[in-house]
């Protein structure tokens, strides 16, 4: 059977709370610079749960992924030249869709090419974006939730730091629990000029 997905809504969540104007301008270190410009991505799955209606679930989803973007706020910020992302607060984009198929269908015998179909956008087509969120909702009343996160802002285990917050703030209301993030990469690996010269460290 071929899984079939149908896009039925598209916005952008901005942080609950406005980045102060100090933190801006998140500069890129030297190793974000040269990372490739890919999205790595993650997708969860989750059985029916009869006491949420699937909008229900995306407002709490909403809801907790803006929390998340301000304590996260680069996330929700737009990379500039590979020098850095300008954390205007835009957002990130929240796309809902619906699969023409339960969820057994897919993670019985998974098929590895069907996993792209539940996000948000492909690996190879970061554009200017941080992050970015597919909620994917099955005929059995099971949810898919896919997130890409640029390579240049972050690496695999600053992946799963925000999708742990994510799910921590999505049960508790807070990430009081969850360790907080540190933006400290370009001060221990400074970051090439815009004229693309490398950094010189003093011995």
């Amino acid at each position: 059977m071929e899984i079939e997905i149908e896009v039925i809504s598209q916005e952008t969540i901005k942080p609950s709370s406005p980045t102060p104007q100090s933190l801006r301008k998140y500069q890129l270190s030297f190793l974000d610079q040269i990372a490739p410009p890919i999205f790595m991505p993650l997708v969860y799955f989750y059985e029916a749960d009869s006491e949420f209606s699937n909008p229900r679930k995306s407002n709490h989803l909403k809801k907790s992924l803006s929390q998340v973007l301000s304590r996260f706020y680069p996330l929700a910020g737009r990379l500039v030249d590979d020098l850095y992302v300008d954390c205007s607060d835009e957002g990130a984009p929240y796309v809902v869709a619906v699969a023409n198929c339960s969820l057994a269908q897919v993670v019985t015998n998974p098929v590895p090419k069907n996993m792209d179909k539940f996000l948000p956008y492909k690996v190879d087509d970061v554009q200017n974006l941080g992050m970015a969120v597919q909620v994917t909702y099955f005929q059995c009343g099971g949810t898919a939730v896919g997130l890409v996160m640029s390579h240049k802002i972050a690496d695999a285990l600053s992946l799963f730091l925000v999708a742990n917050t994510w799910a921590a703030v999505a049960r508790n209301g807070n990430y009081d629990d969850v360790p907080g993030p540190k933006f400290e990469g370009a001060k221990f690996f400074p970051p090439r000029d815009a004229a693309g010269s490398s950094p010189v460290q003093e011995l």
